[in-house]
């Protein structure tokens, strides 16, 4: 965990260079955390400025119901479940910025993977993001997902577990 916070540290760096940093996707294990390698260095990285489902079920104060909903959720929709892993392809070379230690993937042109799992319902925006780009980015997406009653938002009781990270 040291090392990929030094190389997160690292790459923060280089990407002050103002060119695109380009990596190579090694391997998605969920919609909540990618690995990466650039150059020698290989570092996992979840995206930016979002809370996941995937987040909300490993937090120990979010009650055993919420945990229940997002195992039923995961259960009647199985695609979800691995939906980064449909778009991102392993050893594609990715656009990445990084931002308060998370990575910013944009994952088709310049929509970024953070965005497509709000899209989705899959996810929701961090409440305190302070970033007014992506601010308004997510914010549009997430009332999208709201309006079209995607993802979490199909569910009031899955919706409701989203209080903790106060989601409208």
């Amino acid at each position: 965990m040291f090392y990929n916070y030094i190389f997160l540290l690292f790459i923060s760096i280089v990407l002050n260079a103002k060119e695109p940093t380009m990596v190579i996707l090694k391997n998605v294990y969920s919609n909540d955390i990618q690995q990466f390698t650039y150059k020698n260095y290989t570092f996992t990285c979840r995206p930016y400025g979002i809370v996941s489902l995937e987040e909300i079920y490993k937090n120990p104060d979010i009650s055993n119901i919420c945990k229940k909903k997002v195992e039923e959720f995961y259960i009647k929709n199985p695609m979800l479940k691995h939906f980064s892993a449909g778009i991102l392809k392993i050893f594609q070379m990715y656009h990445i910025d990084v931002k308060d230690k998370k990575c910013i993937i944009y994952a088709k042109g310049m929509k970024t993977l953070s965005e497509l799992l709000i899209e989705k319902g899959l996810a929701v925006k961090y409440p305190y993001l302070k970033d007014e780009i992506f601010k308004y980015k997510f914010d549009t997406a997430q009332k999208g997902a709201l309006y079209h009653k995607r993802g979490l938002f199909k569910d009031p009781v899955l919706k409701n577990c989203m209080i903790f990270y106060k989601v409208n």
